[in-house]
């Protein structure tokens, strides 16, 4: 076929995966006074025997000069993610502390090697929508909607798999009960497309807050009898944090990968203190480190989804047979990469549905000159009789 739909050519690289429960036993050394330091590396210590007993790669490299050994190298590649881990029993014994712990690892194939898997993607983080609004006034995390955007672009930024942007002033969704599926006043599934354009992004990551809730608003109420019963033993002080997650394609705007994110977890604030989303007394509060950790997970999974993806980049200017786009450097392009030239055309479906088509024109661009975050390149033939214009695309496999 001449032409490929981009959502079907962006839906080829849906990986499975699976997952198994494995128990392990971590250990770490004990000192008078430091037991959460100790308890914490030997979680570390268990959830890597975790990876390790699940799967994992090991490649050495060795490199000799004039018959000397001068480098020898040995890494370990695991292809596991844990999902979620139960603490089953602990204790010290001579000065270590044993941490036993079931822990649930899912197997995450890795992508076959490709040119593709050189580059960075861009991303860009859009601010998050709220379901229910009123229930951030506890802690007055009203901010939580670009809270949570930049958090999520900090932790995406560390995988340090992606270019990201943050663009946490823009939400998509105003009408959020149904998000993702509302309609733009051009019949467009989202303006997701339209964000990416802006920044010169591939993706566009979106998302909606579902729960802030308590588990019981009793506890947290004014009266005399709240105040007993919040400091009881058996007050439950739980407090909930659920998040949609959607990835969009930022050519066509479809989305191709979303996940919902929950947890619980004791909310030990003074519920009357206006604390906000973010601050330093957020994350040392019980619930903030449960976000935390929750957060790191999402951009551990986005940055996993968008790792096997083909690399793509829009055409922002033509001279001649020199064809300007919209990556550079940060993303790892170097002088001398070629990648394939793509034309666009924008199609309307049966109900007025706007998409992306792509024609390979089997041309490719070698890139001359580069920049932090632009580059430009030649390809041999006179981009007038390929008809090559502004927003054409250039891609990587």
């Amino acid at each position: 076929m001449k032409q490929l739909i981009l959502v079907l050519l962006i839906s080829l690289f849906t990986q499975l995966s699976f997952a198994d429960w494995v128990q392990v036993t971590g250990r770490a050394p004990f000192k008078k006074g430091l037991y959460e330091q100790a308890r914490e590396h030997a979680r570390e210590d268990a959830l890597q025997q975790a990876v390790m007993q699940f799967g994992s790669q090991i490649k050495s490299e060795q490199r000799a000069v004039n018959g000397i050994l001068k480098h020898d190298q040995i890494s370990i590649s695991s292809q596991a993610r844990v999902n979620k881990s139960l603490v089953v029993d602990e204790y010290i014994w001579k000065g270590v502390l044993h941490l036993s712990m079931n822990v649930d690892v899912e197997d995450v194939p890795a992508c076959p090697t490709s040119q593709a898997s050189n580059y960075k993607k861009k991303i860009v983080v859009l601010g998050f929508s709220v379901q229910s609004p009123k229930q951030t006034r506890l802690g007055a995390i009203h901010d939580v909607n670009r809270g949570l955007s930049g958090a999520l672009s900090q932790a995406l930024h560390e995988q340090n798999g992606l270019v990201v942007f943050q663009s946490s002033q823009y939400a998509l969704y105003d009408e959020v009960v149904n998000a993702p599926s509302t309609y733009t006043e051009q019949q467009t599934l989202t303006q997701a497309a339209d964000f990416a354009k802006q920044t010169g992004a591939q993706f566009v990551v979106s998302g909606v807050i579902r729960d802030l809730g308590v588990e019981d608003e009793a506890v947290f109420g004014n009266s005399y009898w709240a105040r007993i019963k919040r400091f009881g033993s058996k007050a439950n002080t739980n407090r909930r944090f659920s998040a949609d997650i959607f990835v969009h394609d930022g050519f066509s705007g479809a989305i191709i990968w979303q996940r919902n994110f929950a947890i619980s977890a004791k909310w030990t604030a003074d519920p009357h203190k206006k604390i906000g989303f973010g601050s330093a007394e957020f994350w040392l509060d019980e619930y903030g480190v449960a976000v935390d950790e929750l957060v790191h997970t999402m951009a551990s999974m986005v940055d996993e989804q968008l790792r096997c993806q083909p690399f793509i980049t829009r055409i922002s200017r033509v001279e001649g047979k020199t064809l300007h786009f919209s990556s550079g450097a940060s993303s790892g392009l170097r002088p001398g990469d070629k990648l394939s030239l793509y034309r666009t055309f924008n199609f309307y479906d049966a109900d007025m549905l706007k998409g992306v088509e792509l024609s390979n024109v089997k041309t490719a661009l070698t890139i001359s000159q580069v920049h932090p975050s632009f580059s430009s390149g030649s390809i041999s033939v006179d981009p007038g009789r390929l008809n090559i214009q502004i927003d054409d695309l250039l891609v990587a496999w």
